[in-house]
């Protein structure tokens, strides 16, 4: 018997279908949330007709007070450098501003309001919030949209309509989707609980004002139902606003605000589940400094675990399992869910209903469900959150968009989506992830990339751009604006914009027989958790991050081997090449943003992103050489042998890097048929992908204890390892100990902050006396490496294996004590201009440091600069790529080389040079 077959959803009873003309952008201007308002009105949705207004408030009053402008983002970080850099800030004393800068832009804000052209702008928002606010109370009580409501709407409507000044001031201003009824799956009656529950600790006279301030975005939302719902519970006097940490609330409507401050008026802060608490705790305290005194001030709000500590702050918490999301995923309420959803499922023989599972914090809910039917096989089902009213719709539009690489959706309510559910089997193939994100492309194309707009609010590009910070050292807050993020801005942007899925790495697949489905399809597009961006490179790095290939292991080329296939079957079925620049950015910020099946640890995100940007750089330096000859082909012109730390690479980065200068060092020397090797106290995993990327024989991990040799089993050099170190340094307090060092230890000191520097010189002293190991010291690391090993034993010990015993290198390049006897050693020991004096003292020293010093000694040994010959010339890098490579050349020369990078970089991004043919911001 077979089972009956199970029909496509029908249109849920009482709900609203608002056809679309193709995809919506979830990044919707105000002009386009207008017209979705109006026909949300027409329909007599007040559901949707609230989330339209709220996204347009949001928009238009971030616009209105400069939110994303740089003056706005200045005083930003430096409310950041100067607070605390964990939990909430201190409190001001009452009447005093907590933000001097962001006072005065308040207060520039205020009269540039009265301005003929803004004040329009400023008028036709409160008016909007107005409405916004009254459309809470049927949204609340799930009632019908009245009549006069829906006049005031339309009327809005046409006042926008009907003036340019409006159109033109607040019409492109962007929405970004709000977490609280996206990701975070909370529903209107959350807040009624919420006000229940601020009456229940705090009871108050029914006319006390009380003034409720929701924190910009998800207080556009949440703001207006709390004040309906006070009101609800009786209170009259009831006032609502929205605001971003920082800013004044009730910007000119400061007698307004002097009336409710003297009737002894009490603010009711409100937001979506906090992590630290920090920007609730920044909201209390601007609050205070408006003229609230603390014990006026409260905050209330949903959490996932323990409510925040907000110092002095009165918190009314609603935790899990009080939410209303978990009783309408109750066993009981999904058996019922299912059974009206689902033909035939009434009659089922039993209903099993599996645990409630969620991915992570800010990440729908799903629930396994199987039918049992007395006559065919069992039915797999999923019972999933997906967001409220248009904002969860989109999963069931997206769909029909998509048909045969998501899941069918049988049924949509409530926030709550009934879909199919296939069991995996294997995981998804490169070739068939690649033709989903290609299919996505063509089938959820939009017109514009709207990710520039979205300053300051998580888009790619800008994460891109903050990646490079740290090279401009204490000029950063300037410089990366100006400098790195109009190249992370050109790169990113996508010549074809689409609605991104945002979350494809290899645990959100399912399939079996060939055919494997995409299981969360519209998440990572709305969830504002997640980056903003429209371009497909984003999707494919995602996938080349994913777990099964690489993370956790060591087995580099295979996660190398499916990121490249990713990307070559993307290029095949669309035509369309992913510049090696593009594709580098996009798998960085991935590494530090993007959400994997676990999150990586430091030394993981450090190896991923030092893997990208060495792949990167190979592409442009190596891909035209020659393949780079086995152990057995001997030793060509001779062999060089190169430290990795402050020779080859740097790590201003947070992770280590070459730069253009190092390649062309390394290119010329292979060009020129030497063989060039590396000797380094890093670990085992980490020579191994160097090797892999730029072709080369073999190399000495961690300074000589084990060797590396392609296509063979790692070769240890001591018969110890540095596991007694690691059971030593677990039992200090703030020590991390690198968990790729196998064979010695490598321990770092964790400071508040994220700083990492390497041990003071009696804690590394009484470890190595501990463990009888010997101590080699580094600015973020201390090392500690057992006896007899050392970088020119394990260097002679891997040209044995080579093929080449007794053969001296023909030169060699270090900078610390630990390169001093290979220096001696080689031919020609060079060390740049940083090294330490016992390097200096045994090798010919360059006259610039790093990379610099590197293609200075290199050129020594050829008779000519790296890349002044025809034979190591390396052909022109894109114009993408040649945008990158000028942000990696930045700290290759030290600071003597900066002011001229600087002014390279800078001309790069005033002018045209990045290319990439995307269209124009929409």
């Amino acid at each position: 018997m077979t089972a009956r077959p199970i029909s496509p959803a029908r249109p849920v009873p009482g709900a609203v279908a608002v056809p679309l003309a193709g995809p919506a952008d979830p990044h919707a201007t105000v002009a386009e949330l207008a017209r979705q308002l109006a026909g949300a009105a027409r329909a007599g949705d007040p559901l949707d007709a609230f989330l339209y207004a709220a996204g347009m408030v949001q928009a238009a009053e971030d616009r209105l007070a400069g939110t994303w402008t740089a003056p706005r983002r200045l005083a930003r970080h430096l409310r950041d450098r100067t607070g605390p850099s964990a939990g909430p800030p201190a409190d001001p004393p009452t009447g005093q501003p907590a933000d001097p800068l962001g006072s005065a832009l308040d207060r520039a804000a205020r009269l540039a309001a009265r301005t003929p052209v803004l004040d329009k702008a400023v008028r036709w928002t409160r008016d909007l919030a107005d409405v916004t606010d009254e459309l809470a109370a049927p949204v609340l009580d799930s009632a019908p949209l009245p009549s006069a409501l829906y006049r005031r709407l339309f009327r809005l409507v046409e006042r926008f309509d009907a003036a340019p000044v409006l159109r033109r001031t607040l019409g492109s201003a962007v929405r970004r989707p709000p977490s609280c009824f996206c990701s975070f799956d909370q529903y209107p009656a959350d807040l009624a609980e919420l006000a229940r529950r601020f009456d229940a600790a705090r009871p108050l006279p029914a006319g006390l004002p009380l003034l409720v301030v929701g924190v910009r975005t998800s207080g556009s939302y949440l703001g207006p139902l709390l004040a309906a719902a006070l009101r609800r519970a009786g209170h009259r006097a009831v006032t609502g606003c929205t605001v971003r940490p920082g800013q004044a609330v009730l910007p000119g409507r400061e007698r307004e605000l002097a009336r409710l401050l003297a009737a002894g008026g009490q603010a009711l802060v409100v937001d979506d589940p906090p992590v630290t608490g920090r920007s609730l705790a920044e909201v209390a305290a601007g609050l205070c400094g408006q003229g609230f005194p603390v014990d006026a001030v409260s905050v209330l709000v949903a959490v996932e675990r323990e409510p925040p500590s907000l110092g002095p702050y009165r918190v009314v918490a609603l935790a899990r399992p009080d939410w209303e999301v978990d009783r309408l995923t109750s066993p009981d309420a999904v058996r019922a869910l299912v059974r009206r959803a689902v033909p035939g499922a009434a009659d089922w023989a039993r209903l099993e209903v599996g645990p409630v599972g969620s991915p992570g914090r800010g990440l729908h809910r799903t629930v396994p469900v199987t039918g049992h039917p007395a006559d065919g096989p069992p039915v797999p089902l999923r019972v999933e959150t997906v967001g409220l009213g248009h904002l969860g719709r989109r999963a069931a539009e997206y769909a029909a968009l998509l048909p045969g690489l998501v899941p069918e959706v049988r049924w949509l309510e409530n926030g709550l989506m009934v879909r199919q559910d296939i069991p995996a089997a294997a995981p998804v193939r490169a070739l068939d992830a690649a033709r989903y994100v290609a299919a996505r492309q063509r089938a959820l194309a939009v017109g514009a990339d709207r990710s520039v707009r979205l300053v300051g609010r998580g888009p790619v590009w800008e994460e891109a751009g903050r990646l490079f910070a740290p090279l401009f050292g204490r000029g950063a807050v300037v410089l990366r604006p100006l400098l790195a993020d109009p190249v992370a801005r050109a790169l990113t942007r996508a010549a074809r914009p689409y609605v991104v899925d945002g979350r494809t790495g290899a645990d959100r697949w399912t399939g079996r027989d060939g055919r494997w489905v995409k299981t969360d399809w519209t998440e990572g597009a709305f969830s504002h958790l997640d980056l903003a961006g429209y371009d497909p490179a984003w999707d494919l790095a995602g996938l080349a991050l994913s777990p099964p290939h690489h993370a956790g292991t060591t087995d580099g080329d295979a996660g190398a081997r499916y990121g490249a296939e990713v990307r070559s079957a993307y290029e095949r079925l669309t035509g369309e090449r992913i510049d090696p620049a593009r594709w580098c950015l996009a798998r960085l910020v991935q590494v530090q943003h993007g959400v994997s099946a676990r999150p990586l640890g430091r030394a993981e995100r450090r190896r991923a992103s030092a893997r990208a940007v060495q792949e990167f750089l190979a592409e442009v330096y190596l891909r035209d050489l020659p393949a780079a000859p086995t152990g057995a082909d001997g030793p060509g012109a001779g062999w060089c042998v190169l430290d990795l730390d402050g020779v080859l690479e740097t790590d201003p980065l947070g992770f280590p890097a070459s730069s253009p200068l190092g390649m062309l060092a390394l290119r010329a020397l292979r060009a020129h048929g030497f063989r060039p090797l590396p000797a380094t106290g890093r670990s085992l995993p980490e020579v191994q992908d160097r090797c892999r990327a730029y072709g080369l024989a073999g190399g000495v991990a961690e300074y000589g204890a084990v060797l590396h040799l392609p296509g063979r089993p790692p070769l240890p050099l001591t018969d110890r390892d540095g596991s007694e170190v690691r059971s030593v340094a677990g039992e200090l307090d703030d020590l991390v100990v690198d968990p790729l060092a196998r064979w010695t230890a490598r321990v770092s000191r964790r400071h508040p902050g994220g700083r990492y520097t390497g041990l003071d010189r009696r804690t590394a002293d009484r470890i190595a006396a501990a463990t009888g190991t010997r101590v080699v010291r580094g600015e973020q690391q201390t090392d500690f490496l057992p006896p007899g090993v050392g970088k020119a034993a394990g260097v002679r010990a891997l040209l044995a294996e080579l093929g080449d015993p007794g053969a001296v290198p023909v030169f060699a390049a270090g900078d610390g004590p630990a390169d001093r006897e290979l220096l001696r050693w080689a031919r020609l020991g060079t060390a740049p201009a940083h090294a330490a004096p016992e390097a200096k003292a045994v090798a010919r020293v360059g006259g610039s440091p790093y990379q610099a010093g590197l293609a200075e000694a290199v050129a020594v040994l050829l008779g000519h600069r790296p890349g002044g010959c025809a034979r190591c010339r390396p052909p022109r890098p894109s114009a993408q790529s040649r945008a990158l490579l000028a942000l990696l050349a930045l700290p290759e020369a030290g600071m003597p080389g900066l002011p001229a990078r600087l002014l390279r970089l800078a001309c790069r991004s005033g002018g045209s040079a990045v290319g990439g043919g995307g269209r124009r911001a929409g």
